[in-house]
């Protein structure tokens, strides 16, 4: 994927309701937005379309807004070091904590882990993605 797209359009394109974003990213909730360094360009790229995505669908499994945008952020920081990864994770870590897991091997977690994980095939998204960025009308 190559582009660049406006906050509106990245929305529409990941299937995220817009005012659900602007009201995370008021609270601090989502401290991954592009453009959020000075000087830098508010456009979303792969990555950031791609965690957009996982925050969306973080909402729809119930997770809260501030939550959904810290474990998005955990997905792009993590996709951003692994721009490869077929697929990532967030995971329950014993403690009650969760972590993010790129490309996992299943044999290295514990079962007790496997069972406490939601797993998001990044191949797919993007795929899915795809075809959103060329049949969803960009403004």
């Amino acid at each position: 994927m190559g582009f660049h797209l406006a906050i509106a359009d990245a929305c529409r394109t990941a299937q995220v309701p817009y005012d659900d974003l602007i009201l995370t990213i008021a609270a601090g909730g989502y401290p991954c937005l592009p453009g959020a360094e000075p000087g830098s360009e508010r456009r979303f790229d792969e990555t950031d379309l791609l965690a957009l995505y996982v925050y969306g669908r973080l909402l729809a499994f119930g997770f809260g807004a501030l939550r959904a945008g810290e474990y998005a952020c955990r997905v792009h920081l993590a996709l951003r070091s692994a721009s490869r990864a077929k697929s990532v994770s967030i995971v329950l870590t014993p403690n009650g904590g969760k972590r993010v897991v790129v490309d996992r091997d299943s044999t290295a977690l514990s079962p007790a882990l496997l069972a406490e994980q939601i797993e998001f095939d990044v191949f797919a998204i993007r795929q899915f993605l795809n075809r959103r960025v060329e049949s969803v009308p960009q403004a």
